[in-house]
């Protein structure tokens, strides 16, 4: 907790959160998933990993989780999950040419903070490499970019700080 919260004070527009997501919030994420026929999960700043254990948790013993982070110090504690499934990544969303296939992208990136360009760039290479798509966001602003590109449901969820919107979204 301490980590993030330092990581989050140093670099604000790429961490992007103030706290580390809530189990409600990562119920959330993960209730679209079907765990029972998804074999390879691939998620977008994973942070300290609260998704990513409960993923891996939730995996089918022959699933793959890919973990794409950009915080060099957020990836060295990503390795204390020891599992054979998960593959780290210490690497930029706007390049997903590393994945050639996923059946979810689970995404905790920031994408309001990102400018115009690079969020057109990474909702285009999410869409080369999936169908299934889920996102959280703190705040809507970002949301036309999502209906613009996929179909979208949304869901609320009240108990994280701050609160945050769940977007599930399927390529049109």
């Amino acid at each position: 907790m301490l980590s993030f919260i330092k990581q989050s004070l140093l670099h604000p527009r790429r961490t992007g959160a103030i706290a580390p997501s809530s189990r409600h919030l990562a119920q959330a994420m993960l209730e679209p998933v079907d765990f029972a026929h998804a074999k390879h999960i691939v998620e977008l700043g994973p942070g300290t990993g609260v998704f990513t254990r409960m993923i891996l948790r939730r995996m089918r013993k022959d699933a793959r989780l890919t973990v794409i982070e950009l915080n060099p110090l957020f990836c060295k504690n990503l390795k204390n999950v020891r599992d054979p499934r998960l593959t780290i990544i210490n690497g930029d969303a706007r390049d997903l040419s590393s994945v050639k296939h996923a059946d979810y992208v689970i995404s905790s990136l920031p994408l309001n903070a990102f400018n115009k360009s690079d969020r057109i760039k990474i909702i285009h290479e999410i869409k080369h490499i999936t169908d299934s798509y889920i996102q959280f966001q703190y705040f809507p602003f970002g949301e036309k970019y999502f209906k613009e590109n996929f179909k979208v449901r949304r869901k609320f969820v009240l108990k994280n700080i701050p609160p945050a919107i769940v977007y599930t979204a399927s390529v049109n």
